[in-house]
């Protein structure tokens, strides 16, 4: 045995104080270097949505269209030429629905933006209108969002009032959006996704 191999290796206590706020930097700086995505508010425990009301929000086109490995991809359609427009909306099998960007922040800090379809007429009127409430009770108070097939989507209080402030990011939700969109933002016919959907790829 080596004299180096033979080396007691002493407990350091100053060290064992410095470790929890060595894992509160490092947790600190994953928040800020998060990465931002598109996601149901269904995922986390409790919500904040951004801004006062639903007037606040931007409401645009978008589509679902599935990827090579068969998966869901939600994409933002933004075509100014109506004949461009209707000609994607064919080549998308007329998918092409009305959506909400609500970006908003969980209870463990994680920033997301809900992408979601609605509607306010026919079969889908109570889905529309559940979002926008969803949305509306979510940017005055904490809340938890869930599915409930007819009934839509559906938002409770924490059991325990929840004091913590929402701590959304210094962006703005034209830089949110473009972080979240960056690759999904079908402008005209030549998209990617467009393209392999008509292939039936």
């Amino acid at each position: 045995m080596t004299e180096e191999t033979n080396k007691i290796i002493k407990f350091d206590f100053d060290l064992a104080k410095k470790t929890t706020q060595q894992s509160l930097e490092v947790e600190d700086a994953d928040a800020s270097g998060q990465e931002y995505d598109e996601e149901s508010p269904t995922q986390h425990k409790f919500v904040r949505f951004r801004g006062e009301s639903w007037d606040d929000l931007i409401k645009v086109h978008g589509v679902k269209l599935s990827d090579p490995d068969g998966e869901d991809i939600k994409y933002v359609v933004q075509i100014k030429d109506n004949d461009e427009f209707l000609k994607v909306n064919q080549m998308c099998d007329f998918k092409i629905k009305e959506y909400v960007i609500a970006p908003y922040v969980s209870d463990s800090g994680s920033e997301r933006i809900w992408f979601a379809n609605y509607k306010w007429t026919g079969k889908a009127q109570k889905k529309g209108m559940s979002v926008k409430l969803a949305i509306e009770i979510g940017q005055k108070e904490w809340v938890k969002v869930n599915w409930e097939g007819k009934r839509g989507f559906v938002t409770r209080k924490p059991g325990a009032a929840l004091e913590k402030k929402p701590k959304f990011s210094t962006l703005d939700n034209a830089k949110l959006i473009e972080l979240v969109f960056a690759d999904r933002i079908i402008t005209d016919s030549k998209h990617e996704a467009v393209i392999r959907n008509w292939n039936g790829n």
